[in-house]
C-alpha cells in the first residue's frame, strides 16, 4: 500500500479518468487544489505551502493552541455534572480556532464552514441533497474568494496573507490556485482534526483505558490516531496506464480507492508505520498540526474530567451516512470535575 500511495502511475488528476468517475465537480476557484493535481504543478504549490506546516511552524503555534484550549475548557467547566455535546463544544471549536488563526480565517465563520462540510460529505445523489450541495459550494466559493480579496486589501500576519503576496508579487499561484489552497487547508484540516479527536475520545471512554493512555502520552497518540482515523480511504486515484497489483490488472483510467484502514489493520503489516497521513508526494501537509491539536485536546479532557462518560450507550452514537468519512453527528457525554 505504501508503494501504491507514492506510485506516480496512480494520478489524482481527474483528466486521467476514463469518464466513469462520478464525483461531483467543483468550480475552478475550489477545484485547483492539491488533491486534484500531480507532478510539477503539485510540487510548485506544495513547496509554497509546506513550510507553514513543518514541525518548527507547528511548534510556534503551541502558545496559540494552549490559549485556545484553555478558553474552550474554561467554558466547558461551567457544565460540570451536566450532559454536553463534546463535538460542538470541544472537538469542533479547538481545531476550527487553531486552523483559523493559522490561516487568518475569522472565528465566526467556522459554524457555517462545518455546515458546508457536512453538506459536501453527505451528498447522497438525491435532488434535495444536490440542491443543498450547490448552495454550499456557491457559499464556499464566495466566502474564500472574499477572504482572499480582504487579505489583499489589508494583509495580516497569517498564511493566507502570505499566499496572497506570493500570488501578487511572485506569480507563484494563479487566483484559482490561491483560493483553492485556502479552501483545502481550512476544510480538510478542520474535518480530519474534529473527527480524529472525537473518535479517540470515544475509544478511550469505551475501553476504560484513558488514564493509562494519558500517563503514556504522546507515545500512545500514534496508535490511537491510527485506530480513530476518520478517513477509510485515501483520495481517489486514476491509473495513467494499465497497472498490475499482485494478480489484478487495473485498467488505465479506472477509479481506484486505497484503503488506509485496511492496510493498517493487515496482520502482515508488521512494524511498518501507519498510513494514517498517507505516503509519498501527497503525504498530509497538516500532519504536524493535527498532532498538536490532538495532543492539546485529548489528554487535557481526561486530566480535567477523569470520570467523563458517554451519556448514551456507545452503540447508539450516530455517525454520518457517508463512506467518505467516519464522523460523529454528536458526542453526548456527562462531564465530571
Amino acid at each position: 500500500m505504501s508503494a501504491l500511495l507514492a506510485d506516480p502511475r496512480l494520478s489524482l488528476d481527474k483528466r486521467h479518468s476514463d469518464g466513469q468517475y462520478t464525483g461531483y465537480a467543483l468550480p475552478p476557484a475550489l477545484d485547483r487544489n492539491l488533491l486534484n493535481m500531480d507532478g510539477d504543478e503539485h510540487g510548485r504549490i506544495r513547496r509554497l505551502a509546506a513550510p507553514a506546516f513543518s514541525r518548527r511552524s507547528a511548534d510556534s503555534l503551541r502558545a496559540a493552541v494552549d490559549r485556545i484550549v484553555g478558553e474552550v475548557f474554561a467554558a466547558l467547566a461551567e457544565n460540570d455534572g451536566a450532559t454536553v455535546d463534546l463535538l460542538d463544544q470541544l472537538c469542533v471549536p479547538v481545531p476550527a480556532l487553531v486552523i483559523g488563526e493559522l490561516l487568518g480565517v475569522p472565528d465566526d465563520l467556522y459554524p457555517a464552514l462545518r455546515d458546508a462540510a457536512n453538506t459536501m460529505f453527505t451528498f447522497d445523489g438525491s435532488k434535495e441533497s444536490g440542491r443543498q450541495l450547490v448552495q454550499a459550494i456557491g457559499w464556499l466559493t464566495e466566502t474564500f474568494s472574499t477572504l482572499v480579496a480582504a487579505k489583499r486589501a489589508a494583509p495580516a500576519d497569517d498564511l493566507l496573507s502570505g499566499w496572497v503576496r506570493a500570488r501578487d508579487d511572485e506569480e507563484a499561484l494563479t487566483e484559482d490556485e490561491l483560493v483553492s489552497l485556502a479552501f483545502l487547508m481550512m476544510m480538510a484540516g478542520l474535518e480530519n482534526a474534529v473527527f480524529t479527536c472525537a473518535n479517540i475520545i470515544v475509544a478511550l471512554i469505551g475501553s476504560g483505558a484513558a488514564a493509562q493512555a494519558v500517563s503514556a502520552w504522546p507515545q500512545q497518540r500514534g496508535g490511537l490516531m491510527e485506530q480513530a482515523n476518520p478517513l477509510p480511504f485515501a483520495f481517489r486515484r486514476f491509473p495513467v496506464t494499465d497497472l498490475t497489483v499482485g494478480e489484478t490488472i487495473i485498467p488505465k483510467g479506472d477509479t481506484v480507492l486505497l484503503s488506509l484502514i485496511g492496510a493498517d489493520s493487515d496482520p502482515a503489516r508488521g512494524d511498518r508505520p501507519s498510513l494514517l497521513f498517507g505516503r509519498g508526494p501527497h503525504y498530509c501537509l497538516g500532519a504536524q498540526v493535527a498532532d498538536l491539536i490532538v495532543d492539546a485536546v485529548v489528554p487535557e479532557l481526561f486530566v480535567r474530567h477523569p470520570r467523563v462518560q458517554l451519556a448514551i450507550p456507545e452503540a447508539e452514537l450516530v455517525y454520518r451516512s457517508s463512506w467518505r468519512s467516519h464522523g460523529l453527528l454528536a458526542l453526548p457525554v456527562i462531564l465530571t470535575p
